[in-house]
């Protein structure tokens, strides 16, 4: 009898430790929070994350991440982000996807454009016309956008009724396909002018795209040194193509100067319209085409700098990818 019990004593405390080591196996096997991730980080790099983040590795909702120059404020969930900040020696941009899951997608990161060197103005539109590259991304507005204008943060130097009628033709630069290369305007979505307001463009002095609010503002104000202007675009994650919901854009009056018309007289001054007409194609669902290869389209990864209105024009490859999008 006893040694039956010694028995099973003994078979009860070699599945004690077959557990014990079986869970111990689980336990270094189970993944743990990502390095990045810590609870005490408001800021988290883009690059120190995969591609695909498992939120229940990284808890990431709420919290910044941050690609170079640019930044976003992880969207909710079923919503994607788009952010671009846009300078003479380069673009730098990032976006941000979280479907409903546990699931978050990054995209562009660190693929940009840096800004860095100098510039050179580009006023010369040939070979526009003969350039069909495009970028067109899955995302796109359905039928009308709304959106206000944030008068007053506009530069005492500018006359407010100069700068929104800049801002305006704009948009319908992009919305009605207005190039010089023969292209004709197929683009049934239009942007929709819904007057002034006090709301601020939705990112910070650091151009950061804050959580969406779900109204469209474009407005000047102070940006980090470097970048002539931000551009957040927001969406709702669908089955078809994305459904941009909303688009801020913030000129940077701090370090630049802006003018509605340009003339003889400019000197450094960048064009209102050329650089709104860059950032209502993100709006339309357009993304940057490389500037070394591509330098003439208005949607190329460096502005033209000052004194030129050679963007207010779409290339051959901006209005041919605009249309392809809507058809």
């Amino acid at each position: 009898m006893r040694r039956l019990s010694t028995l099973i004593a003994a078979l009860v405390l070699a599945v004690i430790a077959v557990g014990i080591f079986a869970g111990a196996l689980f336990a270094q096997a189970s993944p743990g929070i990502y390095a990045a991730c810590g609870p005490d980080q408001r800021q988290i790099q883009a690059s120190d994350l995969p591609e695909v983040v498992d939120q229940d590795r990284c808890p990431i909702g709420g919290r910044e991440i941050v690609d170079g120059g640019v930044s976003v404020v992880v969207p909710e969930p079923g919503e994607s982000v788009f952010a671009e900040a846009m300078s003479p020696r380069g673009s730098e941009q990032l976006e941000v996807s979280n479907p409903v899951g546990d699931e978050l997608v990054l995209g562009d990161v660190g693929s940009e454009s840096e800004v860095q060197g100098t510039y050179t103005t580009q006023s010369s539109r040939s070979g526009a016309c003969r350039d069909a590259y495009r970028n067109p991304w899955s995302s796109r507005l359905y039928n009308y956008l709304r959106y206000y204008f944030n008068r007053k943060s506009t530069p005492s130097y500018l006359s407010d009724l100069g700068t929104a009628r800049a801002i305006k033709k704009a948009g319908s630069n992009v919305s009605r396909v207005r190039d010089s290369c023969g292209v004709p305007d197929r683009v049934p979505a239009v942007l929709k002018y819904r007057g002034v307001t006090r709301t601020s463009v939705n990112m910070d002095a650091g151009g950061t795209c804050k959580a969406n609010d779900h109204k469209s503002v474009v407005g000047f104000g102070d940006l980090p040194r470097g970048y002539t202007g931000n551009t957040c675009v927001w969406a709702w994650i669908e089955d078809g193509p994305d459904r941009i919901n909303s688009s801020d854009v913030r000129l940077n009056k701090a370090d630049y100067r802006w003018t509605n018309r340009v003339n003889r007289s400019c000197r450094g001054r960048f064009d209102i319209e050329s650089t709104m007409t860059h950032e209502r194609g993100h709006t339309f669902g357009l993304g940057n085409v490389p500037d070394s290869s591509h330098p003439n389209l208005t949607m190329s990864s460096r502005s033209n700098g000052p004194c030129q209105t050679s963007e207010r024009s779409l290339g051959k490859g901006d209005a041919i990818g605009l249309n392809e999008k809507y058809q």
